[in-house]
Order: C-alpha cells, then structure tokens, then sequence
C-alpha cells in the first residue's frame, strides 16, 4: 500500500531582469532574485555608482570675462604668460581686479554734461598692452589701479622699461587672437590651464554672474504706467547699472528695503586710492617704499584719509608708472610735501599740548614756591622775628581753626550750640 505523502507545493516567480541592458524575462522559485544571471547583477551594480561631479566653471563671472577682453585687446595669449599654471598669480589678479570693482560701485559712476557715465577708476598698466615694441604682462605686478582720468592722460606710453613685459618679437604666431574670434574665453582658459582655472574658481568661490538675472527680475516687475517707476526704468535702460543697483531696486519695488543702490563698505577717495596701490607695489619694487613708509605713518586699518592735490596725484600715477625721481625732482618735492601733511599736522599738535603742559608745570611749581615761602614767612612771624604779610595770613587762615562763641550766629544763619 503506498502512503500518501503530503508534497509540498514549489511556487515559481516570473521576472524581468532588472539589468536596463538585458530586460530578459526569466523564471524562479527565488522571490529575491532580481537578475536572470550573476553577470547582469555585476553589470547594473556597476552603472549604479555615482560618478564623481563635474566642475563647471562660471564663465559669466566678471572676471573670466575680464580675462578674455585683455586676451583680445592684446592680440595674443602670451598675454597670460605669468598666470599659467600658478593659481596664486591668479589670485594676485582677481585681488586688483574687485578692488577695482568694489570701488567703482561704492564711489559711483561719473555723469558728464552730454549724459554719460564713466567709472571712476580704471585698472591701467605699467607696461602697456598696446605698444609697438613691448607686451605688457596680465598679472598683479604690471597692473595698478587708478583715476580714470590719469589712466587717459598716460595712455600707453612705456616709461623706463617698467612693469612686466615682453618683446613683440618674441610672439608666435600660433598664439594670435583675433577681435572676430568665438572662442577666446575657452582659449584662454586652455592656454592657463583648466585645472589651474578649475581650481581657482573652487577656492575663490566664483560664481556666475547675477546681472542677467537680475535684469530679468527687475523687468517683470517695474511698472512701466507708474511714475514713480521712473528711475527704476532709468536703471533697467543703463547698460553700465552693476548688479547691486538692480537688485537694490528689486528690493525697493517688492517694499523690502530703501533704495540704496549702493554695496555696502567705504568709499575711497582717488588719492586713497593711489596711495592704497603705492603701499601694495612698494611690497616689490623697492624704489617706492620711501613714499609708502611715509604713507603708513599715517595709515590705519587699510584705510587712507589725506587728500593728495591733483598736481601731487599726477606725481604720484607717473612714480607709479615708472618714472624716475631725477626726471621729474621738482614734483616729487611737492608730492613728499603732500604726503608729509598729516604728519606735520600731528607733529604741530604733540607740540601744542607739548606747550600747554609745560605752562601748567610752571604755575604748580609757583604755587609751590609761594605756599613755601608763606609758611616761612608764618614760621617768622611767629617766633616774633618776622611781620605777618598776606601769603602768611593766608596759610595761618588755613591752620588755625576759629571756633565760635555758643549762641553766636554762623555765616549759614544758623545758631551755634
């Protein structure tokens, strides 16, 4: 007799392999089993890792865009000779050109008469980039930042072989760039380094540029009907308004702040400024830090406050840009005369209050004298040697105690006891 054996029943699965390249469609008795084969499990475990992030570097930044409008004002990449790959000549770079910036912004641009603006402050070369013979180098060393106006009068004149240049001879002309050129930022950025560019982007924290979104936001919402739009109108139609006067003006419309289209920090004066950039060279050439030693005797926290005179600036633009103290000794006089005048006026001022205590030693020693020759002249008197004069009265009145009578009437109108 054959027992009856209770079988247990196999349940199968039916699957589509979840390899994205295979989806072949199989069956198993394995719930968990996912893949038709070890291989496919491989595979997909493979594609799933995540790959490590690209870097995109912000190439609307202010600064990369600087970067490929000197590349075409020179004609050639060797321009950027003194940048390649050293991400710390890069920094020096982007030091002098914001400094530039965040003074433009905080001093505010210049109206003419015929309605123009103008920033303030140029960055100029010491080398010129524009010069027959000679390429002035794009790095911090060969630039200063300047009045604009002193910058045009210069113009690309190269005095005394200064700043950081080469020969026009030494070009090749595989490094040509041409104004018609597409890709001059993307050259540029190879010719440094793009890991060079990479990295400096990461550490400097540049970020793309905000103007065009600005510029968006500020145009949907100003009111074109509304008069009292006008200047926010104004400032939409400025090719020149810099981002934190559009986003000042966004704040304003949407009642979330004043309108202040300003950044916030101190304004610098265009001698302030001039003597900001003497004290930063005379770190490197060392036939300025006569002048800079006497600028920082009257510097505190970075900041500048004398006001040079227009001749005295000009002075100071051509020492700045190479010229020599022997060419031009009559204006180097004054410029030293200049510099020294918060240091007279110093010096005047310890000699004053130098004065006022001298006059108040001589009156205590007086006193002295006299309280000393009363109370001998007290002493005298008496031993009945002596007669009792004033300055004698006057310490007795302060020794002797006068007691009064009881009943007698005080110098206060009260009664004495």
């Amino acid at each position: 007799m054959t027992t009856a054996a209770t079988l247990k029943k196999v349940s199968k699965h039916r699957r589509t392999c979840k390899n994205p390249t295979c989806k072949t469609k199989f069956s198993t008795t394995d719930s968990r089993k996912l893949f038709c084969r070890p291989e496919c499990k491989i595979l997909k475990s493979n594609g799933s890792r995540k790959r490590k992030s690209t870097y995109d570097i912000p190439k609307t930044n202010h600064f990369l865009i600087y970067i490929a409008k000197e590349v075409e004002r020179a004609g050639t990449l060797q321009v950027l000779d003194h940048l390649v790959g050293s991400i710390e000549a890069l920094k020096a770079l982007y030091s002098v050109v914001r400094n530039r910036l965040v003074a433009n912004v905080l001093t505010g641009s210049k109206v003419s008469k015929d309605g123009k603006r103008s920033d303030p402050f140029h960055v100029a070369h010491i080398a010129p980039t524009r010069h027959q013979q000679v390429l002035g180098m794009l790095c911090a060393d060969n630039l200063i930042v300047i009045p604009a106006a002193l910058n045009r009068f210069h113009s690309n004149t190269h005095t005394n072989k200064a700043g950081v240049f080469m020969y026009r001879t030494e070009l090749k002309l595989c490094n040509t760039v041409l104004s018609t050129d597409k890709d001059i930022l993307e050259r540029a950025i190879a010719y440094i380094g793009l890991d060079v560019i990479t990295e400096f982007c990461r550490e400097v924290k540049l970020t793309p540029s905000q103007r065009a979104a600005a510029l968006k936001k500020l145009g949907s919402v100003v009111d074109h009907e509304d008069e009292s739009h006008a200047p926010f109108i104004t400032l939409l139609n400025d090719p020149k308004a810099t981002t934190p006067q559009l986003n000042a003006a966004i704040e304003t419309i949407q009642c979330k702040a004043q309108f202040k289209p300003l950044m916030r920090g101190t304004k610098l004066s265009e001698s302030a400024m001039l003597i900001q950039e003497l004290i930063r060279h005379a770190a490197f050439r060392p036939e300025l830090e006569d002048y800079a030693t006497i600028a920082k005797s009257y510097t505190k926290d970075g900041l500048h406050h004398n006001t040079l005179s227009q001749d005295s600036q000009a002075t100071l633009s051509k020492l700045l840009h190479g010229y020599l103290e022997g060419e031009i000794l009559e204006e180097v006089e004054e410029l030293l005369y200049d510099l020294r005048l918060p240091v007279r006026a110093a010096d005047a001022r310890a000699e004053h209050l130098a004065k006022i205590r001298a006059a108040e030693a001589a009156q205590d020693h007086a006193r002295t004298l006299a309280n000393q020759r009363a109370a001998i002249d007290f002493l005298a008197w008496s031993e009945g040697t002596g007669t009792l004069n004033s300055g004698a009265a006057t310490a007795l009145a302060k020794i002797v105690r006068i007691v009064p009578e009881s009943g007698s009437i005080l110098p206060n109108g009260e009664v004495a006891f």
